[in-house]
Formats: structure tokens, sequence, C-alpha cells
């Protein structure tokens, strides 16, 4: 099989498995009603809040929502790593890092991309927070380490969610061009394979912010207020929200 049909099938696995609408069919389940109708119409964790009201049912979406989009990455990425890239058809021209660069960046972006763009709904789905988390847990958790570390500084400086998600993310991406090869998994040794995979999902998330860019812009859109968090002056859940 021609190396160019090996990662067409990657990507289109990878974006009908991180199509399937978990936060969509909670909500379905929970209330009857279409998640595309409540709150924001983002099909989201974020906006199950809003249309259940309650915590458990967001958080339960949540990781249904990370666990899908894990998959979406994992079962095509580790399928061709262990069945077509160890073959010598392919590492007789191609580096197996370098092979196994390109196949995560793509497994990634076709997650995000069904995440967003849900086929299954013929319509936008979620921002893209839970392919972010879910990617960076696959390709290396000390990127999620360091995502964690720098969102609440980020949203401290910035106050606005939405911009926040995508400096963190990028950032996160800078970082990865420099970390050193032992700090790099065994299944994902390729720093160049890590970036294109978080800038890639970068400017697909900032894609999708034309509508909180125009609420921000008027005034619309609330900041976050993470230190009231910490002083107990707020719920987290309703900053979040915001």
């Amino acid at each position: 099989m021609h190396i160019s049909i090996v990662y067409i099938l990657i990507f289109i696995s990878s974006y009908l498995i991180g199509s399937i609408p978990f936060s969509w069919i909670v909500t379905k389940l929970k209330t009857g009603e279409d998640l595309r109708q409540i709150g924001s119409g983002n099909v989201g964790g974020r906006n199950v809040y809003r249309a259940t009201k309650s915590t458990p049912w967001a958080i339960f979406a949540g990781l249904l929502d990370v666990s899908r989009s894990l998959t979406a990455m994992a079962l095509p990425y580790f399928i061709t790593l262990n069945y077509y890239f160890t073959t010598p058809e392919f590492i007789s021209i191609w580096p197996y890092d370098r092979l196994a660069c390109f196949a995560l960046a793509l497994s990634g972006i076709g997650a995000i991309l069904g995440h967003n763009w849900p086929i299954y709904l013929f319509s936008h789905g979620g921002k893209g927070i839970t392919v972010v988390i879910a990617s960076m847990a696959l390709a290396n958790p000390i990127l999620l380490g360091f995502w964690i570390l720098l969102w609440p500084i980020i949203i401290t400086l910035v106050g606005y969610s939405s911009i926040t998600y995508i400096v963190v993310t990028f950032l996160v991406g800078v970082i990865a061009l420099f970390l050193p090869s032992v700090m790099l998994m065994p299944w994902a040794k390729c720093n160049l394979g890590l970036v294109i995979l978080l800038f890639g999902i970068t400017i697909i998330m900032l894609s999708r912010q034309g509508d909180n860019f125009r609420k921000i812009r008027s005034g619309e859109a609330k900041k976050m207020k993470i230190i009231k968090v910490f002083r107990g002056n707020s719920k987290l859940s309703d900053e979040a929200l915001k």
C-alpha cells in the first residue's frame, strides 16, 4: 500500500471516530433536547452544563469526549505503526521516526476536525479543547503538564478563556520544538510531529473563535476571574461558563 493511501486512511479514520458527538448524545438522553439549540449551540462539555444544569453530567460528557478523541488519535496511529511502518517496504524508504511524525499529526488533526465539524451532525461541534487534552496525553504527557501550568497564568493575564486555550496550546507547541529527546515518548520521538500537531490544532481552534472575538470586541464577552475562585468569592463552574 502506498504511503499516501496509509496517511489518507489515518486521517479519515481519526475524523470519523472524532466525529462521534458524545456531548450531544448525553444531552439528548438526559433532557431530550438538541444541544445545538441551547446556550452557545456548541457541542461541548461547557454547553452540556448549560443544558443539564448538572456538573456531574457535564464532567461525564467531557470525559467521554476526551476518551473519544484519545481513541480517534491512538487507534489509527498505533495500528499504522505496528502493521505498516515496521515493514521493509516503508523502512527502506522513510526513517521510522519521520513516518510516525506525520502519522501522529494527521491523526490529531483528523480528530479535532471531527470534534469541531462532526459528520454525524452535519454542523459545528465543539471547539477543540478535549482534543487538545487527549492529543497531549497521548503524544507526550509532559506537554500536558506544561499546558496545565500555563493555563492559570495566561487566563489571569488575558481573562478570556477562548483566547487562553489558543495561546496556551501555541506556547506548548513552541515548547515541544525544544523538548530534549530524553523527554520524548518512545512511540512519538519526533519533535516536528508534536509541533505540527499542536500548531495545526491551534489554527483549527482559531478558526472556530469568530463569534467569541466578535463578543470581545463588542464588550459582550465576560472575563474569567480565576483569582476570585482562589479567594473563594466565586465558583469555578460559574467562571468557566463566561
